[in-house]
């Protein structure tokens, strides 16, 4: 996970030094989420997957006033539990997002810019080999990478962080950096790993609230 989320954080950082010299056209993100997955129920098995938090990376390009494209990748860690009576298996995963969507932004302000944002991802869950258990006994299962597609939707703000300051909020500075608050929801087929005994059939979601630092070109 710490690899993983050190691309990422590498990966701001090469998009904030070619984008800067830009006006507000492009921004690039790096922020934390909170990840809270439902339960899912089907063919007499139940899903529980445990919660988690997330590294958020996420460009953006403003191709009018009021509407920008995004690019997001994500990285998380948890565990899906299921329970298929009398056994209850545990696999330890870690899942990448790889999502694009349309953001439209309804209204700015010298403070706020207020967004709601759909699209489309692929969800790719990588099973842990090590450290898997069946009724708690730590127990080899022959689980495999699994990739699923995935709706995306959301909404959220920008809030220039220098906008209330004296002086400074009058500099370019101010245009420049603000603090992101969202809402991420992840709608998709639970995974199964393609172990039979594990099938669901049924829909899985995500709810990611997230905060993170933006800097705008």
């Amino acid at each position: 996970m710490f690899k993983r989320s050190g691309i990422a954080m590498a990966a701001f950082f090469l998009l904030t030094s070619i984008g800067w010299a830009q006006d507000n056209t492009y921004d690039v993100s790096l922020g934390g989420a909170a990840v809270f997955s439902k339960q899912s129920t089907g063919n007499g098995t139940v899903l529980t997957p445990t919660d988690s938090g997330a590294v958020l990376v996420t460009g953006r390009y403003r191709f009018s006033e009021h509407s920008s494209v995004e690019i997001n990748y994500s990285h998380t860690a948890n565990s899906q539990i299921y329970f298929a009576s009398p056994l209850t298996y545990r696999i330890h995963n870690t899942i990448g997002e790889y999502s694009g969507s349309y953001v439209f932004s309804f209204h700015q302000s010298e403070k706020i810019e207020p967004f709601v944002f759909a699209g489309a991802a692929a969800l790719v869950f990588y099973p842990s080999y090590a450290s898997n258990s069946i009724n708690g006994v730590q127990t080899y299962i022959p689980a495999s990478r699994q990739t699923q597609p995935a709706f995306l939707y959301g909404g959220g703000l920008d809030y220039r962080l220098f906008s209330s300051l004296p002086l400074i909020h009058r500099s370019s500075l101010s245009n420049h950096l603000a603090l992101r608050l969202q809402y991420r929801g992840l709608v998709y087929k639970a995974p199964d790993f393609k172990v039979q005994n594990l099938f669901t059939g049924a829909k899985g979601h995500m709810a990611e609230p997230s905060v993170g630092l933006v800097v705008k070109f």
